[in-house]
């Protein structure tokens, strides 16, 4: 029965000229469309939700740098005082070569070396000059110029030492009061030099010493050498001279050449 009536009302609804509107997927059709928004809305929340989190690892990201710093800009900002590369190359006294080369033997026999030694320069009896022999007095000219090298070092290290230990104390003070980790690197890196150099100079004052008792040795060694040397020379001159006495002997005693 119903199904004829519907039949009859669409019949009557075609014949009369009223649209038809299909309520059921009209229906559909708005279902669908919220549910549409309705992921759109989530998609921006979740997209807002993205967009705050990385905000906020930039926030963060931000304060690493600002708190590291940059390597570069903290070695513009960096003093390195006396780390300049003459500074870290610089030499002291002279080398063993240009001491040989520019002392002179016999200077050692006029000097005191402060008062502390008498001259042996002296004249002879006659007020003569004696015409001595440099090369004699060559190793004690270079053991004293050996000395005085060593003096010259101790004294320009002792210098460089305190100009050290001033830019440490300085290092020191401005790591104390460093704002980013990268000035804090560079300055931890610029004491291990600065400490580097300390041990440097320590090491150039004892190899200048080195230098001396090196000289000494080398001279207790050649007297050694030449006192054997001497006493070797002796004996043979003892017994060359005892066979020419012998031979002199039986050249006036003809009874000792007739035996």
């Amino acid at each position: 029965m119903l199904p004829v009536l519907a039949a009859c009302i669409g019949g009557v609804a075609f014949a009369s000229g009223i649209p038809v509107v299909d309520v059921a997927n009209l229906a559909n059709n708005q279902i669908s469309h919220i549910a549409t928004i309705a992921k759109w809305v989530d998609s921006i929340a979740q997209l807002k939700a993205q967009i705050t989190q990385l905000k906020e690892q930039a926030g963060i990201q931000g304060k690493i740098r600002d708190w590291t710093g940059n390597p570069a800009d903290a070695a513009k900002i960096l003093s390195l005082g006396i780390l300049a590369e003459d500074d870290l190359l610089r030499d002291y006294g002279l080398s063993r070569d240009d001491i040989a080369r520019v002392v002179q033997s016999l200077d050692t026999l006029s000097r005191t070396d402060g008062s502390t030694y008498r001259s042996v320069y002296v004249p002879d009896l006659d007020g003569g000059t004696v015409q001595y022999d440099p090369l004699t007095y060559r190793r004690h000219a270079l053991l004293d110029a050996r000395a005085d090298n060593t003096r010259t070092v101790a004294d320009q290290t002792r210098e460089r030492e305190r100009e050290l230990l001033e830019e440490i104390a300085l290092t020191l003070s401005e790591l104390r009061t460093g704002a980013t980790d990268a000035q804090v690197q560079k300055l931890t890196a610029k004491l291990i030099v600065l400490n580097g150099q300390l041990s440097q100079i320590e090491t150039t004052r004892r190899r200048q010493m080195d230098e001396v008792i090196l000289q000494k040795i080398a001279n207790d060694n050649r007297r050694e050498m030449e006192q054997h040397a001497a006493a070797e020379l002796a004996a043979k001159d003892d017994f060359l001279a005892n066979q020419r006495v012998t031979a002199f002997m039986r050249s006036i005693n003809p009874r000792q050449n007739a035996r």
